[in-house]
């Protein structure tokens, strides 16, 4: 709880500076340069396939050694966390600099900008630097500490936003800007570094121990099932705004990005809240009590459909009117992009609890060897529909979602069912109830109800923002109406309604 907590507050808040220094950076820099961005986070998400899922693969070795207060073992594995990391951001380095005379092919409308490959150089410093420090924030997590990093974060998150908007406002450069990027997050690397040390002293005590064979070994298997899932991340991820900006022009991307910067705002909000339990699930785990990590699951998966179906729904009936507020009308896409944009950020939420219990698992490989397929299959799709059927963003985006449906929509919970919890008879009942039944219905009647809302604005005549805001509140309580109707009986509404009536006895 106080993870779950103190994450989703600071991703709030993280959230509230974006759009204020966006905003700023749309009225100062303009489309051209926010489609650079978009495209530049882009192609750092696929020259971060360095990582190959280390972090992951040596925080799940981390579990047990923590739980048994091993501190020798605890110190290898941060030694070798180290030595890697220091590798992975010279690695990355020279990557971004063979990918210099590449942007050309990457960027349709290159010419007609200038200083891209100067842009390009700091972009990716900013996440260079990051390397040497950063490692030691994953003992923190493996510790359920999380809520640590978080507010280190959350301070030198603040300081760079009030630089980043003084420098836009001042000097109009995205040089300058992204060289606040690159001093703010140094200074919040080095000053979590220097509290894991105080918090953990004995690291200092053990810097020359290994890592014993043993572990290697496993750390290894388990970096091999993440290269799998990496390569699907990296795909799936970050090469929509790669192909837009290749065959559509940067111009499309810098539109797109507001409606990217909103959605991947609200998922990692809720990413946030739903995987920062993680380490509690591994220790569940450890338990060996399948059928109470089960029945965790189930309560996990009903509270993240409530989340997820009630976000979407207000994604759908605001995002329009909050980017003509926000940006101007402009900015605005087609109402049957925006549905294709929900539809995406829908299925791709869903697939949140089984991912959390499948790395608490430390099921890397299987699922890794599935995601070499998910990326395959989403780039064919996203590719065909973009370049085959003309069909712009909703076909990047078609693609994802044909694959989520296709594979990853039975994959994940199947692997999790066999391979986690060993109650493969109950895997098709808890498909084809919770995934398709259960969605459908809730989509159905998610458009019904938008399509009132629509009508309701209509009779209208104040500002987008309040247009915006009402929408949302009354999709949230047709939601809440529904979900009480057929839901009420279900584990994960029963959990809901004993926190609530907690928080408030608590207040009172």
């Amino acid at each position: 709880m106080l993870n779950s907590s103190i994450l989703t507050l600071v991703q709030i808040f993280t959230i509230l500076v974006k759009f204020i220094t966006q905003t700023i950076f749309i009225k100062y820099l303009g489309k051209e340069y926010l489609g650079l961005n978009g495209l530049f986070t882009n192609v750092l998400s696929v020259l971060s396939f360095a990582e190959l899922g280390v972090g992951s693969a040596i925080v799940f070795s981390l579990y047990s050694p923590l739980a048994h207060r091993d501190e020798k073992s605890i110190s290898g594995l941060m030694n070798l966390f180290r030595k890697a990391y220091n590798a992975i951001g010279i690695i990355i380095a020279v990557a971004g600099l063979i990918m210099i005379p590449v942007l050309p092919f990457l960027i349709k409308d290159y010419h007609s900008l200038t200083h891209v490959s100067l842009y390009f150089i700091l972009y990716i410093s900013n996440s260079v630097v990051s390397y040497f420090f950063t490692y030691k924030r994953s003992l923190l997590i493996a510790d359920q500490k999380e809520y640590i990093s978080a507010l280190n974060q959350l301070k030198y998150t603040a300081l760079q936003v009030v630089l980043q908007v003084a420098v836009l406002f001042f000097f109009h450069s995205y040089a300058y800007y992204l060289i606040v990027a690159i001093i703010t997050t140094l200074l919040s690397n080095f000053t979590i570094s220097r509290k894991v040390d105080r918090l953990y002293p004995y690291l200092s005590q053990h810097k020359d121990v290994k890592v014993d064979k043993k572990s290697l070994h496993i750390i290894r298997n388990n970096i091999v099932g993440m290269v799998g899932s990496k390569i699907g991340s990296i795909v799936v991820r970050s090469t929509d705004n790669l192909l837009l900006s290749a065959f559509m022009g940067i111009y499309v991307v810098g539109v797109y990005s507001n409606y990217l910067l909103i959605v991947t705002s609200i998922s990692s909000i809720f990413t946030k809240l739903i995987s920062s339990v993680t380490a509690s699930v591994g220790n569940l785990i450890a338990e060996d009590n399948k059928k109470r990590t089960f029945d965790v699951f189930k309560t996990h998966y009903t509270i993240n459909f409530f989340i997820v179906a009630i976000s979407a729904g207000c994604l759908f009936v605001s995002l329009n009117p909050f980017i003509k507020f926000w940006a101007g009308k402009s900015y605005t896409l087609a109402l049957s992009i925006v549905v294709v944009i929900v539809l995406n950020y829908f299925f791709d939420q869903l697939r949140q609890s089984s991912l959390t219990f499948i790395t608490a698992y430390g099921l890397f490989v299987a699922n890794g060897k599935k995601s070499v397929v998910e990326a395959i299959m989403n780039f064919a799709f996203s590719f065909t529909l973009l370049v085959g059927f003309h069909l712009g963003i909703r076909g990047v985006l078609l693609g994802t979602i044909l694959t989520n449906l296709i594979l990853n929509s039975w994959w994940e919970p199947l692997l999790l069912f066999r391979a986690g919890f060993g109650f493969r008879k109950k895997y098709m009942r808890f498909y084809l109830i919770n995934y398709w039944l259960c969605n459908l219905t809730s989509l159905i009647f998610t458009f019904l109800i938008a399509q009132l809302i629509f009508h309701l604005d209509g009779y209208l005549n104040t500002s987008n923002f309040l247009v915006a805001l009402l929408n949302s509140v009354l999709m949230v309580i047709f939601q809440i109406i529904f979900f009480t109707l057929f839901y009420s009986r279900t584990s994960g509404y029963k959990y809901l309604i004993r926190i609530i009536i907690r928080l408030v006895a608590k207040r009172h």
